[in-house]
């Protein structure tokens, strides 16, 4: 017989799966009654009670499970999870409360650095008391069985890169899921670079799943079931003092995607970064674009008429003039340059500098913020790479030579990167 402790978490355990389950079903059948009046549109016919049955099974494989449940629980175990997210150092440029709101759509727009971006975010919007976005995931990522599930549990829904330009059918039913979730209230994140750059800049930011929002809203904006009137755009710019995925992202560069197992990449992150060794993050969160205030203010895109490549300009030059550059960085930065012309590079010299290229920029008319973490010491970087095989040290200890030229290049294009994007 259950005691009553027991009796309790497994009732509540129950309680919370037939929540998801109920909200699933929702999503599912706004999902097919929208494919379904599309291809009306388009045919003078509706699908029949089998296409409708089979359909709903292939938007269920693309639809995330999301668990508020179980996310608000992990969010008690953070410091256990990510222990890195007690090392933020957060900006925000409005109040986060404007966020909640029923009237709204509202897109996270982050540039994209490590697969762990989405839970750094999610757990900061968790702080704020909002809710976890449901967040657009390649398919690349649902590896195992247990990481598609936990992924899921979170919101990731999965999208096919090589199918969602070119398959009618496949668009439309993820146009579909997402226009059912928009209806139901969900707020959605999407990392339009699309993949992590290798090269350390910021990568462009595509039209994509914008194109698809947009029109979505354009669709269901005057239906008199919804009370939705905008889209809100929110800049999101997030960079590593020390990325997790560094090894991944610079052994090839020509690599745009890999299979990730996401729990064996979580019970790695210690062999390839110990807590300790990640000392910072940076998330900045931009001034709030709103789409009808951007409408009204500029012309439309010359090839579709419509403004979704216009806002992805727009908010990738606010993530980019929200981007600080870590006191590293700028070591990395002046290894990078001093290693054209040496085999060995001095240690005095790539101090002296990096601090020159502190003050310069400092005293541009558009200073670049730059983050020095807790404890940090140029001994302690030095120490790190080390650690990490990306130099190795002459017999006189003076000077040192780069074993690992990608992934100096990874962190020092980063700086080289805001100072030409920003005219600086």
């Amino acid at each position: 017989m259950l005691s009553f402790h027991n009796s309790f978490w497994f009732t509540l355990f129950n309680y919370q799966v037939f929540k998801v389950k109920k909200r699933t079903k929702d999503i599912l059948n706004k999902a097919i009654n929208l494919y379904d009046d599309d291809y009306y549109f388009k045919t003078k016919q509706h699908l029949t009670h089998n296409q409708l049955k089979a359909l709903k099974k292939e938007i269920k494989q693309i639809a995330d499970t999301k668990n508020n449940g179980l996310i608000k629980f992990t969010k008690f175990l953070k410091p256990l999870v990510l222990p890195t997210a007690k090392r933020i150092t957060l900006e925000a440029h409005f109040d986060f409360s404007k966020l909640i709101t029923g009237k709204n759509i509202v897109v996270y727009m982050p540039n994209h650095k490590s697969h762990l971006d989405e839970f750094m975010i999610g757990y900061t919007l968790l702080t704020k008391n909002l809710p976890i976005p449901i967040t657009a995931a390649g398919e690349n990522l649902f590896k195992s069985k247990v990481s598609g599930y936990l992924l899921k549990s979170y919101g990731a829904f999965k999208i096919r890169r090589d199918k969602y330009s070119e398959d009618e059918h496949y668009y439309r039913m993820l146009s579909s899921y997402i226009g059912a979730c928009l209806i139901s209230g969900e707020q959605i994140m999407s990392f339009q670079e699309g993949t992590r750059p290798r090269d350390g800049k910021i990568g462009m930011f595509r039209k994509g799943i914008i194109g698809t929002i947009e029109s979505l809203f354009n669709r269901i904006k005057n239906d008199s079931d919804t009370d939705i009137e905008d889209i809100t755009f929110v800049p999101i710019a997030i960079n590593w003092s020390e990325n997790p995925d560094e090894k991944k992202l610079t052994a090839d560069l020509s690599a745009k995607a890999e299979s990730t197992d996401l729990i064996s990449r979580f019970l790695n992150l210690r062999k390839t970064h110990s807590s300790k060794d990640i000392r910072g993050v940076f998330l900045g969160f931009g001034e709030l674009l709103s789409y009808n205030q951007f409408v009204s203010e500029n012309a439309p895109d010359e090839k579709s008429d419509g403004y979704a490549i216009g806002i992805c300009n727009e908010i990738r030059s606010r993530v980019i003039n929200l981007m600080p550059v870590f006191k590293k960085h700028l070591f990395y930065n002046s290894i990078q340059y001093l290693s054209k012309y040496n085999k060995f590079v001095k240690t005095e010299e790539a101090v002296q500098l990096m601090n020159i290229t502190q003050n310069n920029i400092m005293q541009n008319e558009h200073p670049i913020r730059i983050i020095e973490t807790d404890d940090y010491s140029v001994e302690g970087q030095l120490e790190l790479m080390v650690k990490r095989d990306i130099i190795r040290f002459n017999d006189k200890g003076d000077a040192f030579e780069i074993l690992k030229p990608n992934l100096v290049n990874y962190y020092a294009n980063h700086v080289i990167s805001l100072l030409e994007e920003r005219g600086d």
